[in-house]
């Protein structure tokens, strides 16, 4: 029994649009997308797409579509879809997974017409029945990309099961009426008001993609420059890596550094600095310091002593004692004294070297060196012993190698501890001239101001070594307050990248903000008119006229027994002038393939429903002429070239076929024009699997010859190998050489055991592809070969054998 079940989109106003990534849910229409971008009409017509329409580009695709189609005949209709043919819809096909596709295969679909052969068995009907029914979980693997929304319709076993073997009706299919003139003229008064606004609507939609890609192009390019910091710090030491936890894809650290305050100040520290901060609390060279003591320097009151500055001289009394203090060489004298002798009266004297010193002489000079003048000289001496002591004892800590001292600090550190060393060298060398002198008065330097230049080095050293210690005792709350300043640092440093985003972007969206709002105000206007004209067509439509053109097709090819009529509102029923009941159940097979597929012709070029809006169309039709005459072959092959592959109505047809006569009759003898408008493809199945692969018009071959490439094949199926050998046999003894083909095997040599599974099998009644019951445990290649190269050999034609087999 005959229904047509939707096989079309339901549209409910040209705004609902089926595109390619946005869809809008319907009552009667569901979208889903899937991994490449799959989406699902409840409808029937499925494809998965890697592009990206706006709703608002579709809805203007849609509307054109509809604005386009609303003329007086359907040679103006086809002419309509020039725009449609001018971009390529399915441009390629993914099957992989299902069926005997153990891998995956992807064949280019960039021309209008593609024609695909293959052996019965080799993986066509996957192909037909994935672009039928995408959304079954068997094709979860298979995908296609399409260029532009389409309605895709496909002719297969699948089409006729769902649509013509459970009803007796068929669901009528629409086309222009040519009688309602005043319906036809408002609808092209509207569709030019239409056109008007799908033109800014096609502007604006520009203006939309143009904003988005300029937008795209400013954040790709700071989020490129800004990704230099992952670069630069996921790399090399990595000691400030942690600061990118979570932050190690382009767009987190963009978003993360862009929304970030600008500090008000340039940072104080560097990027070395927080490296060596971090340094510092992890590892294993991670521990605690000790603090520094601070110079006592209790050589300070020596310095300070008036002892340095006073004139130590003997006493003032006696001849002598004026002699020596007018000459003021008191110090030479007291180191005159040491020479001279207590047993000598008189001696020689150590000033003049004359013999006039004598006891009384001797005794006047002792008596100027009183006992106050040696109890300040005794003192000198003590100073001088303790200045030493205290001083010497001095040991300065080398703080260049603790990794808390900065270059600055170690630098202001030596240059003082210098100077402090450059001060008591000078103050002792003083001092040893004071005591050899003690009439001359010496100024020791005051090494009080570089002992707190010091003392105040180390307490700034100690207060890093606290902060050290506390960081350390919390590792966390340090790790953090890095982090925080890293990227405080990082803020300023990129500024200048950041501000110009943000003021380039700033304008952008502004001029988006003021885009949509032209695009909501010409939507309605397109929404508006759109509906104005859905309503008039249905003024329009019948669907008597597909009735015609189908009893037409079927005069055409030659069949006259049946017809296609009228039945109910909008339905068709097979009539028979002898069975008018049940008329389609009495067709032949090849009847029914012929009314099915003048059916489907009929459905390329109409709609579903009154108020549908044309799209680019894809027909795929698999293998129609299987139970047909060589007569209607030929016939259906005529009709798929006029009114299908040479129709500019279509955007592309795929045509899928077992039979090399069928697929020769489709193609272009033209090499120019096959070039340009075909591709040619061949599906084939070997222990991998099946496979499409393009093929050159050059290969095509006979059916006989394809046996014949399929069993030098080593790598093809073994049943497939058994079919083709008894295919060969049957078609060259039975046809070419008219000889019975059960007399072939009657030759002795072949009745031995080695030929038993040959012979069993040569001559099972039933040999179509794919049908035979093949133990392939059973099957040795080489025997079988050896068999067939018997069978032409001992019936004579051994040079034909050596022929083919090349």
């Amino acid at each position: 029994m005959l229904l047509f079940g939707c096989m079309g989109i339901i549209w409910s106003g040209t705004e609902k649009c089926l595109a390619s990534g946005v869809f809008p849910a319907t009552e009667r229409l569901e979208a889903k997308r899937g991994p490449a971008g799959l989406l699902t009409i409840a409808s029937g017509i499925y494809w998965r797409s890697e592009c990206s329409m706006t709703l608002s580009a579709c809805s203007a695709r849609g509307a054109q579509c509809l604005a386009r189609l609303c003329f007086l005949s359907p040679t103006e209709m086809a002419q309509s879809h020039l725009a449609l043919r001018s971009l390529a819809v399915i441009t390629e096909l993914n099957i992989d997974g299902v069926a005997s596709y153990k891998s995956k295969s992807t064949f280019s679909l960039t021309n209008k017409t593609s024609l695909i052969y293959g052996l019965n068995g080799a993986g066509k009907s996957t192909i037909s029945d994935f672009l039928y029914n995408q959304t079954d979980p068997r094709f979860i693997k298979c995908s296609l990309k399409i260029s532009q929304s389409c309605e895709i319709l496909v002719y297969n076993q699948s089409f006729l099961n769902d649509y013509f073997y459970e009803e007796d009706k068929l669901k009528g299919i629409f086309t222009l009426s040519k009688e309602n003139k005043v319906a036809l003229q408002q609808i092209e008064a509207e569709t030019k008001e239409l056109e008007k606004h799908l033109a800014a609507q096609q502007e604006n939609s520009k203006r939309a993609t143009d904003n988005a890609i300029k937008l795209d192009q400013v954040k790709t390019k700071a989020s490129g420059k800004v990704w230099e910091i992952k670069t630069n710090f996921s790399g090399g030491d990595r000691v400030l890596e942690f600061c990118l936890d979570g932050l190690k894809r382009t767009e987190l650290l963009f978003q993360h550094i862009v929304g970030l305050p600008l500090p008000e100040n340039a940072p104080s520290y560097t990027v070395d600095g927080l490296k060596a901060e971090a340094s510092s609390i992890e590892g294993e060279g991670a521990a605690p310091f000790t603090k520094i003591s601070t110079l006592s320097a209790g050589w300070l009151t020596i310095e300070g002593d008036s002892l340095w500055s006073k004139i130590i001289v003997g006493s003032q009394e006696g001849s002598v004692a004026e002699f020596i203090a007018k000459t003021r060489n008191s110090d030479w004298v007291k180191q005159g004294l040491q020479y001279i002798s207590d047993d000598k009266d008189p001696q020689t004297c150590p000033f003049c070297q004359q013999e006039t010193i004598t006891k009384n002489i001797i005794n006047s000079i002792r008596q100027v060196f009183d006992e106050a003048y040696e109890q300040d000289v005794k003192s000198l001496e003590l100073a001088k012993t303790r200045y030493e002591v205290l001083t010497g004892s001095l040991n300065f800590q080398d703080i260049s190698t603790s990794p808390l001292a900065t270059k600055e600090l170690v630098d202001a550190w030596n240059i003082a501890c210098e100077a402090l060393k450059a001060s008591i060298r000078e103050n002792t060398l003083h001092i040893g001239n004071k005591i050899k002198s003690p009439s001359t008065p010496v100024v020791l330097t005051d090494t009080q101001s570089a002992v707190d230049m010091i003392n105040d080095l180390i307490g700034g050293l100690n207060e890093l070594i606290e902060a050290h210690n506390a960081k350390l005792a919390n590792k966390r709350r340090t790790r953090d307050d890095i982090k925080s300043r890293f990227w405080t640092l990082m803020r300023w440093d990129y500024d200048q990248t950041i501000s110009a985003y943000a003021q380039s972007a700033s304008d952008l969206k502004d001029e988006a903000g003021e885009i949509n709002e032209e695009t909501t105000k010409i939507d309605t206007a397109v929404a508006t008119s759109s509906g104005k004209l859905a309503a008039l067509r249905k003024q329009t439509v019948n669907i008597e006229e597909s009735i015609e053109n189908i009893n037409a097709g079927l005069v055409e090819i030659g069949v006259d027994g049946f017809s296609v009529v009228p039945y109910g509102d909008n339905f068709y029923r097979v009539s028979r002038a002898t069975d008018q009941a049940n008329a389609f159940h009495s067709l032949s097979e090849g009847e029914k393939t012929v009314i099915s597929f003048l059916y489907f012709m009929e459905l390329c070029k109409g709609q579903k429903t009154a108020t549908a809006v044309p799209q680019a169309k894809v027909v795929v039709i698999d293998d129609p002429i299987s139970s047909l005459s060589h007569l209607y072959v030929f016939n259906i092959g005529q009709l798929i070239k006029k009114y299908l592959i040479n129709d500019k109505l279509y955007a592309q047809v795929l045509v899928l076929t077992h039979s090399l006569y069928f697929f020769y009759e489709l193609t272009h003898t033209s090499k120019e024009k096959r070039a340009e408008t075909q591709h040619l493809f061949r599906v084939f199945k070997n222990t991998s699997g099946s496979s499409v692969v393009q093929m050159k018009y050059e290969e095509i071959q006979n059916d006989y010859q394809s046996y014949w490439s399929i069993i030098k094949d080593h790598a093809a199926p073994p049943a497939l190998i058994a079919n083709c050998m008894r295919n060969i046999v049957e078609y060259f003894f039975n046809f070419v050489q008219k000889k019975d083909f059960n007399n072939v095997f009657q030759k002795p040599v072949l009745s031995t055991d080695k030929f038993a599974t040959f012979y069993r099998y040569m001559n099972r009644e039933s040999h179509s592809l794919g049908q035979n019951i093949f133990d392939i445990k059973e099957f040795d290649h080489d025997v079988f070969k050896d068999g067939l190269r018997l069978i032409f050999e001992e019936c004579g034609y051994a040079e034909h054998y050596q022929a083919m087999s090349k």
